[in-house]
């Protein structure tokens, strides 16, 4: 079996666990939604972990070029993938009957942001330079001002700030993916 094929394995196993918490979540809430309090800043924060999701996967492809591989490397290339699924994980209130999707945004909120940055901080700095790529170009600087936002967004809990960046996490997620890899080879 090619290493790329093996690490390919276990990442898109971990990513698919995460997808699945999504859906399960959100299907658990639509379920339920007579005695569910919506908030669009938690349903955004659901449309943006599923777009993490499928950037992850999607970016994974790069992983084709790496010829050697070790274990601490293998553990860091899967970390963003784990800290997704722990996030997809806490995002759904369980039981979901009865829920303030507000109060719990605001209550999980500064461990969500948290471990988005800390999930970008290793996906914009350590991995490039495990996969032999620069790590200040272009493609890469989205995860810079997502840094500085999401810490923002861990440590505060001003909604006005949570209602204007939230929304442009997602797009700088959207974004991040199709400027920068909008397609993938074989060749």
């Amino acid at each position: 079996m090619p290493l790329f094929e093996f690490l390919m394995i276990l990442i898109s196993v971990v990513i698919g666990l995460a997808l699945g918490e999504v859906l399960t979540g959100a299907a658990s809430l639509l379920r339920v939604r007579e005695s569910v309090k919506f908030y669009w800043i938690h349903v955004l924060f659901q449309v943006g972990i599923f777009f993490a999701l499928l950037q992850q996967w999607w970016e994974a492809w790069d992983l084709v070029n790496i010829a050697v591989i070790n274990l601490w490397t293998a553990i860091l290339l899967l970390f963003p993938s784990v800290v997704l699924f722990v996030i997809a994980h806490l995002l759904f209130p369980r039981p979901a009957e009865n829920t303030d999707l507000e109060h719990y945004y605001f209550k999980q909120a500064p461990i969500l942001w948290s471990l988005v940055v800390i999930g970008t901080v290793v996906g914009t700095f350590v991995l490039p330079f495990i996969e032999g790529e620069p790590v200040f170009h272009w493609s890469n600087m989205s995860g810079i001002p997502m840094i500085a936002i999401c810490s923002a967004l861990a440590v505060s809990g001003n909604r006005t700030l949570h209602s204007v960046f939230a929304p442009l996490i997602i797009v700088l997620v959207v974004l991040d993916t199709w400027l920068a890899n909008p397609t993938i080879s074989s060749v």
